[in-house]
């Protein structure tokens, strides 16, 4: 096809998509047409679409692209970015859009722009390269490559001339020394292999290997802003559940220390939107003030599993404000209306970074009235200077309990909430920052598994509800009907094969949902009598089973695409992939999202302990797995991985401590299924309690048991041990004595109510959750299995 042809093929993809994008180029004809148009304008990535009308002769990434390197002889300059950064847009515009720039690269260079979020895993490749060469990464990323694709250069933002003069110096370099770049790109690339793992040996893990990361991890906090220390400042949700791990397992009060100065920073601090909920992707300073705006799905589904559990350890009314806040803020504006969610919204509007989110004074004023504008100056401290290029972040200066306490008013929160309601609506009127309305499978999981946790620990229904729509739109629409996953929904169309993270963050929410609504149907079995209480249970457990199986089936699936049969563990790549294949990564760090192996590893877990719940026999043409045993082979496969960097791979230590020691929270499955229990809120009041205010609480001690098997109830000589319930030395309540069953054994659904009461000693701590300790021996007719000890989070 010739170059009019290509061009005319162009021009109509460009009318048919009339309206639907818009045309970021300076380059538009007088009737709005992109002066310029190319390849990219045939995708439907809103990142690649900015760049549809560049002058740069774009290709996406691809085997047509590779094809003309090849065929040309030429090399090929890799930009990736994602549609909401910041410095991508500054880049495009610099440089992208400028004809000098692309008449360079389009003589000497094969261009492909590459959106990371349809392909982290070769994104990860590349980055990997640019880290070992310049010490740093970032985006956009750029790449100089071999025709076949391996780099020889790599390096993040370049201003124009600075680009211009580096172009040119590779085209002199690849007329005269082009061995001594192939030679470098071999160096490379084999560097790249070995951090990423293709090739590692199994280790035993050292015995301090736990304590010396959380060694380290005490040393590089920043006590008085909480974190990391430096900036910028992520949020490290990974390294936070570590930390909460280790809190809930140990009563660790340094661990449970660290993440509250951590969460009261982030909470109170720019990186949060005090006004409309949610966080932005990182902190540009150590003060957690000043945001890089954009905001991103899966920072508030890790955020809002991380407050999830902190409330859950401490009660404080603060992280249970911004856990709802937060959630509410993703079902408001980033939920999609026919379920799951947009993956992000940008830091830009009209042109200038974070001007959406940012007040002066007069905005406050014409928003509010007096009365209400001192409480916002008194709490959030804007001024006439600003904290931010001449306008306010708005960011709380101390704890709004402090402030409560201060006003002396009792309806200080309702009116605060009036006020930042009042704020959103007018901050509604402005222009708004781009969002990036495709569904991206992974992250959508991660939220889902969110959701669910938290409708169901506090009793929270309209988020278990978003949950499952979620979960069916993706499960009706992503699921191929060959039982693989497609990454990306946009537009009504799926595309780009599932990566491992993909699989791997559904399975664990689809679970979650299996279990939130088990937990349900505890709850209507507490709310009704006993006879219709037991039949609206089994109802719910029907539909609840649905999700089982279908996160056994993409387990199945996920093996298959995934596993590596020679070495053992999991790719994170599936075994079709586009372009040329250089690395199969089998890294288990963590990065901005928690590592997807580590995910894929737990859900072998979660498989495992519900396998009495599962089909016989799997689906036609399946396999039966043993999850167990792929479990101990794939975590032995990145063991040498958590060896030698744990703080990179802290996910990985998380899901260790649940393999030997079980859950903490949540419902806890016993003999692969056979019985579950769980502690779950008496009522919706009772999962937000604040300690603040009680010393006393009711929770319901939920057992499930299986048809033929039970657990004794009282004490018989020569009989099986009694269940025992009893709150651990360490917690923080005190268990009131259990009324016990006239019956023999407990069988079927069964609910307890237990009391507790706070201890004189924790009235003024940080730690006011505590365990109790179950003993639990299920028999049958003719045998009893081993008995468990098991602590459960109060």
């Amino acid at each position: 096809m010739n170059s009019e042809q290509i061009e005319k093929r162009l021009r109509e993809v460009e009318e048919s998509k009339h309206g639907s994008y818009d045309k970021r180029t300076e380059h538009l004809d007088e009737s709005g047409r992109g002066v310029f148009i190319n390849r990219l304008i045939e995708e439907d990535s809103p990142y690649l679409l900015q760049h549809a009308h560049n002058p740069v002769n774009w290709y996406a990434w691809g085997d047509e692209a590779f094809a003309a390197a090849q065929a040309t002889g030429k090399p090929i300059f890799l930009s990736i970015g994602y549609s909401t950064c910041h410095w991508c847009h500054v880049m495009e515009v610099e440089s992208f859009d400028n004809s000098e720039v692309a008449a360079v690269l389009n003589e000497h260079f094969i261009s492909i722009k590459m959106d990371r979020e349809q392909y982290p895993d070769i994104d990860e490749v590349y980055m990997t390269g640019v880290q070992l060469m310049t010490g740093q990464g970032g985006w956009p990323m750029s790449n100089l490559l071999l025709p076949t694709g391996e780099p020889f250069f790599g390096a993040t933002y370049f201003p124009a001339a600075q680009f211009i003069a580096l172009l040119q110096q590779v085209v002199i370099a690849w007329d005269s020394k082009r061995e001594e770049l192939e030679a470098s790109a071999r160096q490379m690339q084999q560097g790249i292999g070995k951090i990423l793992g293709d090739k590692q040996a199994v280790q035993e893990l050292d015995a301090d290997l736990r304590a010396n990361t959380l060694q380290a991890l005490f040393q590089r906090e920043d006590r008085e802003r909480g974190g990391l220390a430096g900036a910028p400042k992520f949020p490290q949700e990974p390294l936070l559940l570590f930390l909460l791990d280790q809190a809930a397992r140990e009563q660790d009060p340094h661990a449970l220390s660290f993440v509250d100065r951590a969460l009261e920073g982030m909470g109170r601090g720019g990186i949060y939107d005090q006004v409309g909920g949610g966080f932005a992707r990182y902190s540009v300073d150590e003060e957690w003030l000043v945001p890089h705006f954009e905001k991103m799905l899966y920072n508030q589904s890790q955020l809002g599993l991380v407050y999830l559990q902190a409330y859950r350890l401490t009660h404080k009314p603060f992280f249970l404000r911004v856990l709802t806040q937060t959630l509410d803020y993703v079902l408001r504006d980033m939920q999609r209306p026919s379920g799951g969610f947009y993956s992000a919204t940008d830091a830009d509007s009209e042109g200038e970074e974070g001007v959406f989110f940012t007040w002066s004074l007069a905005e406050l004023r014409d928003a509010l009235d007096a009365e209400e504008f001192e409480l916002v100056r008194r709490l959030y401290g804007p001024d006439e200077l600003g904290n931010f290029e001449g306008s306010n972040i708005l960011e709380l200066s101390r704890s709004l309990e402090v402030s409560a306490r201060e006003t002396g008013d009792t309806d200080f929160y309702s009116t605060l909430d009036q006020i930042l309601e009042k704020l959103y609506l007018a901050r509604e009127q402005r222009i708004h920052p781009l969002r990036d309305d495709k569904l991206i499978v992974a992250w959508s999981g991660s939220m889902i598994n969110t959701l669910a946790q938290a409708g169901a620990r506090l009793s929270e229904p309209r988020w278990t509800a978003a949950a499952l729509r979620a979960a069916e739109i993706i499960c009706r629409e992503n699921i191929q009907a060959s039982g693989k996953l497609r990454r990306i929904a946009l537009n009504g169309a799926v595309s780009i094969n599932g990566q491992l993270e993909d699989y791997a963050n559904l399975i664990e929410g689809l679970v979650a949902l299996f279990d939130a609504q088990q937990s349900a149907g505890d709850r209507e079995v507490s709310a009704a009598n006993a006879g219709l209480g037991q039949q609206l249970g089994k109802e719910s457990d029907k539909n609840a089973s649905s999700w089982l199986v279908r996160a056994q089936a993409l387990t199945d699936t996920m093996i298959d695409e995934f596993w590596d049969p020679n070495q053992g563990g999991f790719f994170l790549s599936p075994r079709e992939q586009v372009g040329p294949r250089l690395t199969r990564s089998k890294s288990a760090s963590d990065g901005a999202t928690l590592s997807p192996i580590a995910t894929a590893l737990r859900c072998l877990l979660l498989l495992d302990k519900r396998r009495a719940l599962l089909p016989e026999q799997p689906a036609a043409g399946g396999v039966k797995h043993d999850y167990a045993a792929l479990y101990r082979r794939g975590f032995n496969a990145v063991s040498g991985q958590l060896n030698e960097h744990p703080l990179s791979h802290s996910s990985l230590l998380r899901v260790q401590a649940e393999h030997e020691k079980g859950p903490l929270d949540g419902r806890v499955y016993l003999d692969g299924g056979l019985a579950s229990i769980e502690l779950i809120p008496s009522s919706p009041e009772a999962g937000k309690i604040d300690t603040a205010q009680t010393e006393r609480k009711h929770v319901l001690l939920a057992l499930r048991i299986a048809d033929g098997w039970h657990v004794a109830a009282n004490e018989t000589e020569g009989g099986s041990l009694p269940l025992r319930i009893e709150a651990s030395e360490e917690s923080a309540w005190a268990l009131e004595p259990v009324a016990r069953t006239s019956e023999n054994d407990y069988r079927g659904a069964q609910l307890l109510d237990l009391t507790l009461t706070l201890k004189p000693s924790h009235k003024l701590s940080l730690d006011q959750a505590g365990k109790l300790n179950v003993t639990v021996q299920l028999c049958s007719e003719s045998q009893c299995l081993l008995a468990h000890e098991i602590s459960l989070l109060v």
